[in-house]
């Protein structure tokens, strides 16, 4: 099953906030690692608005505890905002209709 992944933080908890204060943050390494997802959930897509602060994903998993874990794990729910949200593929969908002319 497909997921749309949508994670808020404000500037007051960003990491990059946080880091120009002096403040302990993990190395970038470690809080983009998600996106290499894990055994359970495979990332199709991750994409950024750096200013907004917000981050967009499609993650591909058979039960959503496991996206998740994956995001609560990351941080993303401790820094703002988390939805998650089940989405349908529709140009697979087309497709399975015999409606896909390309």
């Amino acid at each position: 099953m497909l997921f749309h992944v949508t994670s808020q933080h404000s500037w007051e908890t960003c990491w990059g906030t946080l880091e120009a204060k002096g403040e302990k943050s993990p190395p970038r390494s470690e809080r983009q690692k998600w996106m290499e997802g894990n055994d359970k959930v495979k990332v199709v897509g991750a994409y950024g608005h750096q200013t907004a602060h917000r981050w967009y994903a499609i993650v591909e998993s058979t039960e959503y505890s496991d996206v998740q874990a994956l995001f609560r794990e990351a941080g993303h729910m401790r820094m703002g905002g988390l939805e998650i949200l089940p989405i349908t593929d529709g140009i697979a969908l087309r497709k399975s209709f015999g409606e896909w002319e390309q």
